[in-house]
């Protein structure tokens, strides 16, 4: 179950995070499968593409919406009608891809909303206030950068296999972003609950902060 108000916040934290439907344009991709004159099933590179964002160059027919089939978004594949000829000299060419694709789904930022209001004290599902909307998304945000950093990790554990840089380096720039959305989201909460221009502060008590089970160790 998602909160009403995350249709609201989710375009948010895509901002924040830089996956919204222009962020990761992909141009002049030659799609992977067998071109033999009779397959029709390729796959992009790059899963998630944005819907409406797909262009196909095929000979002279140049960036054409029409001939191909997205046949499931997150793993990347589609089908094109006719088949490509086949690969060799007289292959028609070029035959390739344009697209924007996003990293994570609409699906997955719920997710990362969850936690971030499981860690502002609220019910994981549930509407926070307006005015901690802004700590939502910071936090959200942070759960977003470190996913990229587990999911980067193993991809530079060594120096080998012709890692573009340094061993560890693209892990610990996503976590020092985490660090950065993390430390957003307690000046975004702590500003809330000081009365700090915000008008849905509790009018008197002890605020008392939720902390996740997930969150980082910095």
């Amino acid at each position: 179950m998602s909160a009403t108000n995350y249709a609201l916040l989710v375009p948010r934290v895509r901002i924040l995070t830089s996956d919204t439907s222009t962020s990761n344009p992909h141009f002049g991709e030659t799609p992977t499968g067998k071109r033999n004159g009779t397959n029709k099933t390729f796959r992009l590179a790059f899963p998630n593409p944005v819907t409406g964002s797909i262009f196909m160059t095929y000979g002279t027919t140049i960036r054409a919406s029409t001939g191909f089939v997205v046949l499931d978004g997150p793993s990347g594949y589609l089908t094109v009608d006719p088949a490509p000829d086949a690969d060799g000299a007289s292959a028609t060419q070029p035959f390739y891809f344009d697209y924007f694709s996003q990293l994570y789904l609409d699906a997955e930022y719920n997710s990362m909303l969850d936690q971030a209001t499981a860690w502002l004290g609220g019910v994981a599902g549930t509407d926070l206030a307006e005015g901690l909307y802004p700590a939502q998304c910071s936090y959200a945000a942070s759960v977003f950068f470190t996913r990229r950093a587990a999911q980067e990790a193993p991809k530079y554990a060594s120096s080998g296999g012709g890692a573009s840089a340094a061993p560890q380096t693209p892990t610990e720039a996503f976590l020092k972003l985490a660090r950065a959305a993390v430390k957003d989201a307690e000046n975004f909460r702590d500003m809330y609950y000081k009365r700090q221009g915000q008008r849905h502060a509790p009018a008197s008590g002890s605020i008392t902060y939720g902390m996740s089970p997930g969150t980082p160790p910095w």
